[in-house]
């Protein structure tokens, strides 16, 4: 039976098990490539991703070993991300990166399709799609996503909420049925 993810970071804390470690990005790789280009990074979300992987091995000693391993991991990855928006000298809207690289699935006079995901979420506020993000497409719950952000459990939900609504009505408006 393969080893959770907590038993694998227990492993690289106590040890530094290499092995355990590798296993774990090959594990998370494409679930952090994913939440990056989700958040609207479209150049260097392979390089975020391996920030974090560096980030979790450097503070593996300060791993609980009663956390979840995923949620302490987007947590390192939202560190990652704020300080990848610093870095950039300045705050660039998603809309803005959007202009900058356009995908080609996005110029297409077709209607929208699953894969203009990405293009729905540039158009909701960033609280709104931070959540959605984490608790939609990272599967976190509620208290997870609460932690990560560092707001309410309540604000979530709302947030969630209202986000999932705006979704609904950006696909409603561009595709109407």
């Amino acid at each position: 039976m393969p080893e959770t993810d907590e038993e694998l970071m227990r492993r690289v804390a106590k040890s530094h098990d290499g092995q355990a470690f590798r296993e774990l990005m090959n594990r998370h790789q494409k679930l952090l490539v994913n939440h990056f280009i989700r958040r609207g990074v479209y150049q260097e979300y392979e390089d975020l991703a391996q920030e974090t992987f560096f980030k979790i091995y450097k503070a593996r000693k300060r791993y609980r070993t009663n956390a979840s391993f995923r949620s302490w991991m987007f947590t390192i990855a939202q560190r990652v991300w704020i300080d990848h928006l610093r870095k950039s000298g300045r705050r660039k809207t998603r809309e803005d990166a959007f202009k900058q690289e356009p995908q080609p699935a996005f110029l297409s006079t077709q209607p929208m399709q699953g894969h203009d995901l990405y293009w729905a979420l540039d158009q909701l506020p960033e609280t709104h799609r931070d959540v959605v993000v984490h608790a939609v497409f990272d599967q976190l719950s509620h208290g997870e996503t609460a932690q990560i952000l560092g707001i309410p459990e309540g604000t979530v939900k709302s947030r969630l909420h209202n986000g999932l609504k705006q979704l609904r009505e950006i696909f409603n408006t561009e595709n109407p049925a």
